[in-house]
């Protein structure tokens, strides 16, 4: 009986050291093969982060780069283009799937210079950076699938987990490899003041404050912060985009308006009834060309309008 007990044991210890070595040897072979795609991969443009991965409440599957008007977007490694459309949420887009089994997208593009079908290869131009499609500013929006882009992007990885690259600063060699330092946490990297419900928000002063940008600072969480909405930030800044740097300096006026933070599902018209005002009111003070609006973006409410 003893040694029935005894060689249940050894059987038991045995099939646990077996896994632990099974499960080390998967690690290292997925951590092998990152290693191989930051050795191989090129990052797809020049340029400053200015969002990352998981934010706005673990919806945003990609990575925002922000760079100058006009400037190049290329393949991070060679592939075919699946997908080459225009999308009303992600403007111009490019998709690519890659041989080492991960489709990529390329989003809110000026111009496309790839059809679906394409064979392209790593740092071929495939695009103009832009801002169309729902977007607050010039950049491109990247991201990163494990097999084919699904609607549900459930196979969405962190891209920046791939290229080994601090959220602060981007740079493309084309033909080069990237980086291949791990970055921390996009949660420790950029702050989120979006709100837990609707917030309707009065100033109760009239002063002006000069802010410095500190990093991981956004023009959409400086926005949010200060209840002010993002376009008169740029006016009173003259920012041409939405990129900003750290200790820079942002003038920031704080008036008797009242401000409004858009909540999923809310519409100009919606907001308008709400406060009792026209929807061209809201158009007109916050400097909108259309009715098009975004979750936890600032609006200013004039309700003498």
């Amino acid at each position: 009986m003893q040694a029935k007990i005894i060689q249940i044991i050894g059987i038991f210890i045995l099939g646990l050291f077996t896994g632990v070595i099974l499960l080390s040897t998967q690690s290292a072979s997925a951590q092998t093969y990152i290693e191989e795609l930051e050795d191989q991969w090129v990052m797809p443009v020049d340029g400053k982060i200015t969002d990352t991965f998981g934010t706005r409440k673990g919806k945003h599957k990609g990575i925002d780069i922000a760079a100058p008007e006009g400037e190049e977007i290329v393949s991070v490694s060679e592939g075919k283009v699946t997908k080459s459309y225009y999308s009303d949420t992600y403007g111009h887009v490019v998709f690519i799937n890659h041989p080492e089994g991960y489709e990529t997208v390329y989003a809110h593009l000026h111009k496309r210079l790839v059809e679906e079908g394409d064979q392209v290869k790593k740092g071929q131009i495939i695009g103009i950076i832009g801002n169309t499609g729902i977007s607050t500013g010039t950049h491109l929006h990247f991201e990163l699938h494990k097999g084919e882009w699904t609607y549900d992007k459930e196979h969405a990885l962190d891209p920046l987990f791939v290229f080994g690259l601090q959220s602060d600063t981007v740079v493309q060699s084309k033909g080069e490899s990237a980086n291949d330092s791990l970055v921390n946490k996009a949660e420790e990297q950029i702050p989120t003041f979006a709100p837990e419900k609707p917030v309707s928000h009065l100033h109760d002063e009239n002063e002006t404050k000069l802010i410095t940008v500190e990093r991981g600072d956004t023009l959409w969480a400086i926005s949010l912060a200060h209840n002010i909405p993002i376009n008169s930030l740029k006016k009173w800044n003259n920012l041409n985009s939405n990129t900003i740097y750290p200790e820079q300096q942002l003038t920031v006026h704080i008036t008797n308006d009242q401000s409004y933070v858009v909540q999923s599902g809310d519409t100009i018209f919606s907001i308008a009834e709400e406060f009792s005002v026209s929807p061209e009111s809201i158009k007109t003070v916050n400097q909108l060309n259309n009715e098009t609006i975004y979750p936890e973006q600032v609006l200013i409410i004039n309700e003498s309008n």
